[in-house]
Formats: C-alpha cells, sequence, structure tokens
C-alpha cells in the first residue's frame, strides 16, 4: 500500500468513525471526572493502561506478581503473531486474513507509561467511576476465564509481562487497535472502534477530543495531557 493511500484511508477511517459520535455528553462533564487510564500506541500496536487495583481482582490475578505494581499495560492480539519474537511470513498473513485465537499481554510497572516508555505516544483518559467500571467490565470480558482466574498461557515480552487467553478471535476486521478503541468507547468516551484498524486512527480520535478539551498535548514526542501530575 501506497504511503499515500494509507493516509487517505487512515483519514476516511478516522472522520467516518467520529461522524456519529456526540461530544457534548462527555466534555460537559469532563471537570467532575476523578478516575483516568492511559493509552499508549508503541507504533502499529496500542493498548490500554490502568491501574492494577482497577482489574486484578475481576480477573483473578490479586496474588500473583502483579500485586506489586502500580499500572498493568493490556493489549490484544493474534495468538501466533503477537507471541512470536520474528514472526513469519506465514503468520503475519494468517492473522491479516484469518480469524485465529488471541491472545491478551499484560506487562505490569511501576511508573506511568510516558515514563515507562518515553519514546511511545501516550494519552491520559480521564473517566467518572461510572465509566471506569464500563472499562473494567469490558476489559474482564475479553479474557477467558477458569474458575474466576485468567488462563496464562506463557510467559510475555519481559519478565513482568505474560500472555493470557482472550475471548473470541482475532481477525482484519478487530484487530489489536479495534479492541483498544472498542474498551475506550465502551466507557462511554466519544470515540468509534469501527475504524479504528491502525494505531494512529485510536490516537488521533482521543487527540481530537482532547483538543475540544483544550488540553496541549506533546512535548518531547510524548502525547501527554498539560494536566497530568503524576
Amino acid at each position: 500500500m501506497s504511503p499515500r493511500l494509507f493516509l487517505l484511508l487512515s483519514v476516511s477511517f478516522i472522520i467516518a468513525g467520529c461522524a456519529n459520535k456526540s461530544l457534548e455528553p462527555y466534555l460537559e462533564n469532563y471537570a467532575d471526572f476523578a478516575e483516568s487510564v492511559y493509552v499508549i500506541d508503541h507504533g502499529r500496536h496500542t493498548a490500554l493502561v490502568v491501574k492494577s487495583e482497577d482489574i486484578i481482582e475481576r480477573i483473578g490475578l490479586a496474588d500473583t506478581f502483579y500485586n506489586s505494581f502500580r499500572f498493568i499495560e493490556i493489549g490484544r492480539g493474534d495468538a501466533g503473531f503477537y507471541r512470536e519474537i520474528e514472526p513469519q511470513i506465514s503468520t503475519t498473513l494468517k492473522a491479516l486474513f484469518l480469524s485465529t485465537p488471541a491472545v491478551l499481554h499484560l506487562r505490569a510497572y511501576n511508573y506511568p507509561p510516558y515514563k515507562r516508555y518515553p519514546l511511545s505516544h501516550t494519552l491520559k483518559i480521564r473517566l467518572s467511576r461510572t465509566a471506569l467500571d464500563k472499562l473494567m467490565t469490558a476489559v474482564t470480558a475479553s479474557f477467558e476465564l477458569e474458575n474466576k482466574q485468567a488462563i496464562e498461557l506463557s510467559e510475555g515480552s519481559d519478565k513482568n509481562s505474560r500472555f493470557f487467553q482472550a475471548s473470541g478471535t482475532y481477525h482484519l476486521f478487530y484487530s489489536c487497535n479495534n479492541w483498544t478503541a472498542d474498551m475506550i468507547e465502551q466507557a462511554d468516551y466519544p470515540i468509534s472502534h469501527r475504524w479504528a484498524f491502525f494505531a494512529g486512527s485510536v490516537m488521533r480520535q482521543v487527540e481530537a477530543v482532547q483538543h475540544e478539551l483544550g488540553l496541549q498535548c506533546g512535548g518531547d514526542g510524548v502525547y501527554r495531557c498539560a494536566d497530568e501530575s503524576e
């Protein structure tokens, strides 16, 4: 795909995705929102970063090493592609064109994501307590649970991460980025997951809301909003 066509498709998806979303309910109540999560863009792949205390009990990981960390980054992807250090062409093609098993990758750390990964783009999303509960319910539903506990599959990309069995499948029309946007959308945040195939599609939708709020984001290559105090 040519860069020009890629850009055209990206812009079209962003416009289409946001067209039916009303910003008013969120913007009117923003000042009262006391909860927060992050969305982080590692390049082609986005993930959510949540406080560990908000999720670990829901997925049965309160008695694991995750309990000793402040933040958990959660990303969803194709079981084969996501877990391979150097994905093979066959794995990549399967992930793109077939409906394949999905996994969730949980990485734990203590610093806010914009400090843990200063070269990645990070945005903070403020939510009401009700909206945060909706998001966590959606994230929990993304896991296959056995005896109310997430099913660990293997070690992750570093010593503080693991792969877990996801519910549903991975396919071209519900990618890792669609999932990230879907979780945020289910928290009543005014974006759409429908056309969020690319990492940029997710981040630009969130940035559009931040812009409407008058927040200034940026600096050192990191999209971190001015109200950030952690």
